[in-house]
């Protein structure tokens, strides 16, 4: 069982615990600094979203309002590469100078893209750039770099890295909230001296009780094991949500596409598989082999009592994972290594061809099937689809972002396959939108806290005595194999919450998250007692997943909100539903949510309940039925 294999591994960690980053014993030889420059590189600037701070992107002695990619000059200079064993970890120095083509312009206002200086910086440990003009100004910085150092091609590569602009830059413009909005991103492909004797493996000695020797361990293989190990146990936990960046409006219309930007870290020992769609490599031969992490983020509005989700972005598909500050670190770039940490930008996940949607992807199990899906709708086993610039995005309508007395938050999670804990894969930060011309901007941002939005409005668990807060996990087939067999099949959330309207009537509001249950839920009941009066119901969910509002249906003894034939709740959502009666709470008192029923009845599904009956606020319960207590937590 789960709680079990939380044990486990936290016995496993106290005997082999992780090294910090500033203990790990990296060869600091100088054969691990490696000269890069010079190359060939590229930078985008985002005409296409920038226009709507009042910017032009001049290029070619005319403004460019689409999204431009210009080549940049290499002209002389170094970059100097801290490269351990072979693996990128960070910039040692060095500068490196490129022309461009380039000048941002708002008005009479200037900053000047034509002589460029990159000079290496830092932060939270993650390797940056920062860009200087001829005159030595911070114009901008290069964050989130997918760094890979290549030895046997004599490369270091620098791609899909977001380029924000800097303090001075958004003076100079005039514009103060343009201080790191990304401008657009860049790319490096820079020619590189390994030294003599360098150590070129990509294979860090043994540390803190970890080898290299036999890895991977899939958790896959864990069963074979007699008693099962820890050591095969993946936790992939989210670090931060460093950027939350408008990313452009879609003409004709009143929406506003919105991306972040994430760092993760695998905190536990065992290996997580990183291979792109329509992909294999040899280390990994389970079925389907293309397998990888998922990112996918949401937006909420907390107002008048109720928290309610605005918008929900498609499934960006990870591709390569950077394998810096690691524990220990095998070489590849297709696995997530024991302690490494990988980052994407916010133009990374705006990329129309890793951004699929969500129905292609079996939550629960972290598990995408290539061929067919929304990247080969007919099935020939390579990519013959992208998605368009608004398709498959976090698309928010701006009305819902002008709520003066509103609090906002935006959250990500990484879906991984065999996760341990999936609580500690998400995130959030609480925003602030503003609108700056015909853009938006969403900062400063709120600490960042890794939970659910959720426990903004009712804590968990909950702590007043008219609100509730109940967390459930759905068992798998198997929940006392060894990991993986033993993983649930989802989880949901339902928070509850009864206001006196001071007139003789109760307001009952319900927000019920499904997180990864990919069955999904068509009805949720509201018991009554005998002889209640209803006044009014409401029931809502985002724009762009709830189509069709539920029907409802009230008679003596149940408020029942039912789904439209083929619709439901589906993983990571959030819907409301909401009743107005003359009764106070009862103690005890419950809801029910069913199953979505058209998709009963798959092989391996008898063990999902037809029904689960919740413990939580609300005017009466369900007599004849037993509160649903299988993995209950919260109240």
């Amino acid at each position: 069982m789960r709680n079990l294999a939380v044990f486990l591994l936290l016995a496993f960690m106290l005997c082999a615990p992780l090294l910090a980053a500033d203990e790990l014993p990296w060869d600091t030889s100088p054969s691990t600094a490696w000269p890069a420059g010079p190359g060939q590189a590229r930078i985008e600037l985002r005409g296409d979203y920038l226009k709507d701070f009042g910017l032009d992107v001049v290029y070619e002695a005319r403004a460019r309002n689409e999204r431009l990619t210009a080549p940049a000059q290499v002209e002389d200079g170094r970059l100097w590469a801290w490269v351990p064993y072979g693996n990128f970890e960070a910039f040692n120095g060095g500068r490196l100078n490129l022309t461009t083509d380039l000048i941002l312009r708002r008005g009479s206002r200037s900053a000047d893209f034509r002589n460029l200086t990159l000079i290496p910086s830092e932060e939270n440990k993650s390797a940056q750039l920062q860009i200087l003009d001829e005159k030595g100004r911070h114009l901008a910085t290069i964050t989130h770099i997918h760094a890979t150092a290549e030895a046997r091609d004599g490369l270091l590569t620098l791609h899909n890295a977001d380029v924000r602009a800097s303090r001075w830059l958004a003076s100079q413009l005039g514009i103060p909230a343009l201080e790191g909005v990304p401008l657009g991103m860049m790319w490096l492909d820079l020619t590189m001296d390994v030294p003599a004797g360098a150590d070129t493996s990509r294979t860090t000695p043994d540390r803190g009780g970890l080898s290299c020797t036999d890895r991977p361990f899939w958790p896959q293989d864990n069963p074979t094991r007699p008693a099962g190990s820890p050591e095969y146990f993946v936790d992939v936990r989210m670090e931060t949500l460093s950027n939350v960046a408008y990313q452009g409006r879609q003409g004709g219309t009143d929406r506003i596409k919105v991306a972040p930007s994430a760092t993760l870290k695998n905190v536990a020992f065992g290996d997580a598989v990183w291979v792109p769609k329509f992909s294999s490599i040899p280390q990994y031969i389970a079925e389907p082999r293309d397998q990888h992490p998922f990112l996918v983020w949401n937006m909420y509005r907390l107002n008048d009592g109720r928290i309610e989700q605005l918008g929900a972005s498609g499934v960006k598909h990870a591709f390569l994972t950077l394998n810096f500050e690691c524990t220990i670190n095998c070489g590849s770039n297709q696995i997530l290594w024991p302690g490494c940490e990988d980052v994407y930008s916010s133009g990374t996940n705006d990329s129309n061809s890793n951004q699929g949607p969500r129905e292609d992807i079996l939550a629960a199990d972290g598990l995408f099937f290539s061929s067919p899906s929304f990247f080969d709708p007919d099935g020939v086993g390579s990519q013959t689809n992208n998605a368009g610039s608004f398709e498959n995005r976090l698309m928010i309508n701006e009305a819902d972002l002008s709520v003066p007395s509103a609090d906002y938050f935006l959250d990500a999670w990484y879906v991984v396959m065999h996760d341990i804990d999936i609580w500690n894969s998400m995130g959030y930060h609480s925003i602030d939108p503003s609108q700056l011309g015909s853009a938006w901007t969403f900062g400063p941002l709120g600490p960042f806290v890794r939970d659910t939005p959720l426990s903004e409005w009712i804590p968990f668990p909950a702590t007043d005595p008219n609100d509730s807060h109940v967390s459930v996990v759905i068992d798998g087939p198997t929940p006392d194999a060894v990991y993986p067999a033993n993983q649930p099949d989802g989880h949901f959330r339902v928070l509850a919450r009864a206001e006196d309207q001071g007139d003789g009537t109760w307001l009952y509001r319900y927000a019920v998250m499904n997180f990864d249950f990919d069955q999904g839920f068509n009805q949720f009941e509201i018991p009554l007692p005998e002889g209640a009066v209803v006044s009014s119901t409401y029931m809502g969910g985002p724009y762009d997943v709830l189509t069709t509002p539920w029907n409802v249906a009230v008679d003596d003894t149940a408020v029942r909100f039912t789904a439209p034939s083929g619709d439901k709740l589906p993983w990571f959502t959030l819907y409301n539903f909401e009743v107005t009666v003359d009764q106070a709470p009862a103690d005890p008192a419950a809801v029910a949510l069913e199953p979505f029923t058209e998709s009963r009845g798959r092989p391996g599904d008898d063990h999902i309940p037809a029904r689960f009956v919740i413990e939580a606020i609300a005017p009466a319960g369900f007599p004849s039925e037993t509160i649903f207590e299988d993995r209950f937590e919260g109240n």
